[in-house]
């Protein structure tokens, strides 16, 4: 067995045997959580028409040891464009939806009140793109991958819980446009 298959080992045994060894109750062996986010991205170096304001939901399951994987999906409200005169009107949309899957590990302070999550974020921007120039339509569908760091801060009241998640991701389609995104938290954990 290699060095670090081994480390590895003693690290997940201590991890697991350590609050038994203290005399602490084990935690659940699997807790799941669904959350709503509401919030606001934004490429760092330039505006990006299909991000802005957007709303999302987050199942996630966390395990014995404190590793949590999610997956979501949110909706960016983007932006709209329009002109018109007498004989011709234009109008373009842009928008996103954003669908991720991330894993993260849980901290938690304070009694148990307080969760740190930082977390690594893989994920890809559906950028729906519409334009109408007089009567003429266009339609397109742009998938970017995106990955990154993200964290999240919350708070438990009871099976409740609130906070934050900031986010930092990076598209290598567009090296020069990364997204920086912070989004409101509100959700229940079991």
């Amino acid at each position: 067995m290699s060095r670090l298959r081994c480390a590895l080992l003693v690290s997940l045994v201590t991890t697991l045997v350590a609050p038994a060894a203290r005399g602490e109750a084990p935690p659940a062996r699997l807790r799941w959580s669904i959350d709503a986010r509401l919030g606001y991205a934004t490429a760092w170096t330039t505006g990006q028409s299909y991000l802005g304001p957007a709303t999302g939901l987050i199942g996630g399951l966390t395990f014995r040891v404190p590793i949590h994987v999610e997956v979501g999906a949110a909706y960016h409200v983007g932006s709209i464009e329009s002109a018109a005169n007498d004989t011709l009107v234009y109008w373009s949309r842009r928008r996103s939806v954003f669908v991720h899957a991330a894993t993260g590990y849980d901290r938690t302070m304070l009694a148990g009140r307080l969760l740190v999550r930082p977390r690594f974020i893989l994920g890809s921007l559906f950028i729906v793109d519409e334009a109408q120039l007089g009567g003429v339509m266009r339609q397109g569908i742009e998938p970017r991958f995106t990955f990154g760091p993200g964290v999240d801060i919350l708070f438990h009241f009871g099976a409740l819980h609130a906070g934050i998640d900031a986010r930092a991701l990076f598209v290598p389609s567009h090296v020069a446009a990364p997204i920086g995104g912070l989004f409101g938290v509100f959700g229940v954990e079991k």
